[in-house]
């Protein structure tokens, strides 16, 4: 029997046990966050919303891993390593603006310069120049090198939050003409309990918010309100069909029978 279509012989209780439901997503939310502002001081910092320089680098043979790490943590640079090419050594090397002053501080050395001397030189160019210096390297094996503004990172972030209330606004607007107003209203309510929990996770998790993490959401947000219009779908017909149900056990029913739907939906996800 396909997933899709299995449900329990024995029917499950959901209804009875949901207050307890409810208290233990609420203390997992707060958890999460608690966890996260005094675990961790806060959100993780991301290039694309924060703002930093990101530069590709082709180094030797001989380069790895460990050594640039290494290399970054002496010079309390805060660095994130993503290897694009094993074969070619192509390191993409992501640093928060936080890290700026650290990097200048290390260029005014290398120079012979007075860390409070006044540097003519941008944040991406003073890395591009201790890189190049360090390493040994030419100025050809500097693939690419940008510097991310915060106010690109603004936009980013207000560009998320605009698409995730717009999939809000268009999904209460859907559910209130397909099915009634008091649904539309416990959908969104259902998938603002999901976004905060995941948002809880990522903190807790310190996952750096990114393009990706935010279509990821909106995924999690689509998979999720397929799976209450099925619900709902199947409420509306055992309220049609037995009207000697209760409305909660008319909700149990639609919730049980729709059941191998719903783990097949989530481990889609």
């Amino acid at each position: 029997m396909a997933l899709k279509n299995w449900s329990p012989k024995r029917m499950f209780d959901f209804i009875k046990y949901k207050y307890v439901s409810i208290c233990i997503s609420l203390a997992l939310i707060v958890f999460g966050f608690s966890y996260t502002y005094a675990v961790h001081g806060g959100f993780a910092n991301s290039l694309d919303f924060n703002g930093g320089l990101r530069t590709v680098v082709e180094f030797d043979q001989n380069m790895d891993r460990k050594k640039l790490e290494n290399y970054f943590a002496e010079n309390k640079i805060e660095a994130v390593l993503l290897l694009l090419d094993k074969e070619k050594h192509h390191y993409q090397i992501d640093i928060g603006l936080g890290s700026v002053d650290s990097i200048l501080l290390k260029y005014r050395e290398k120079n012979g310069l007075k860390p409070t001397d006044k540097v003519e030189l941008s944040g991406i160019d003073a890395l591009i120049s201790i890189l190049i210096a360090d390493f040994r390297i030419d100025k050809s094996n500097i693939l690419s090198a940008n510097q991310v503004g915060a106010i690109v990172g603004g936009e980013l972030s207000s560009t998320g939050t605009t698409l995730l209330g717009l999939t809000m606004a268009i999904i209460l607007a859907y559910i209130s003409f397909r099915f009634q107003f008091k649904f539309a209203l416990g959908a969104i309510l259902a998938l603002t309990h999901d976004l905060i929990l995941t948002v809880a996770f990522i903190g807790f998790f310190q996952i750096k918010p990114s393009v990706p993490i935010i279509a990821a959401l909106l995924t999690l947000l689509g998979y999720s309100i397929n799976d209450t219009i099925v619900v709902f779908d199947r409420i509306r017909e055992n309220s049609a069909g037995n009207l000697n149900q209760t409305f909660g056990q008319t909700i149990n029913s639609a919730i049980n029978q729709t059941l191998g739907r719903t783990f097949n939906t989530s481990l889609r996800l």
